[in-house]
């Protein structure tokens, strides 16, 4: 299932008040934990895991100021999604370079083809300068959310 199938609005946040790495981080999870798509017991564990997993190696690509952070987390049925967008930037992986674009993803230990199916979908679709503009000048997620679904429909299958 592509990346932008597993989004909803409730996964998506627009301008949020996150700032650092680990915040940005704990609040993806945290809208993950409200949306039910993880459990509120695993909170913390997932954030660790992502948070352990861009200290072995940073997941922004500075070229694009797009972050893909993401962990395996056991207990998962299935792998989730959630999305930041913000002008100003949710972290700077090196002084002076922000990110602005944040997709977040956990998936089951056991889903290795899954969980790299949407890091790719997530790498192509964010490729696109367009759709980053379009992104970033969202009012809102359900704006956010028809701009990638347009994108993903125009794209040519790869």
């Amino acid at each position: 299932m592509s990346f932008v199938a597993r989004l909803r609005p409730d996964l998506i946040a627009i301008a949020p008040p996150w700032h650092g790495f680990r915040d940005t981080a704990a609040g993806l999870v945290a809208m993950l934990v409200h949306a039910n798509a993880i459990p509120a017991a695993q909170e913390d564990d997932a954030v660790h895991a992502v948070v352990t997993r861009e200290r072995e190696s940073s997941t922004a690509v500075l070229e694009t100021g797009v972050g893909v952070p993401h962990a395996r987390l056991g207990g998962l049925r299935e792998t989730v999604v959630a999305l930041a967008v913000s002008r100003a930037g949710l972290y700077e992986p090196i002084p002076t370079v922000a990110i602005p674009i944040v997709a977040l993803v956990l998936s089951p230990p056991g889903a290795s083809n899954d969980h790299l199916g949407t890091l790719a979908s997530i790498a192509t679709l964010l490729r696109s300068p367009e759709l980053r503009d379009a992104l970033l000048r969202a009012a809102d997620p359900p704006a956010a959310l028809e701009a990638l679904d347009r994108h993903a429909r125009s794209a040519p299958l790869a």
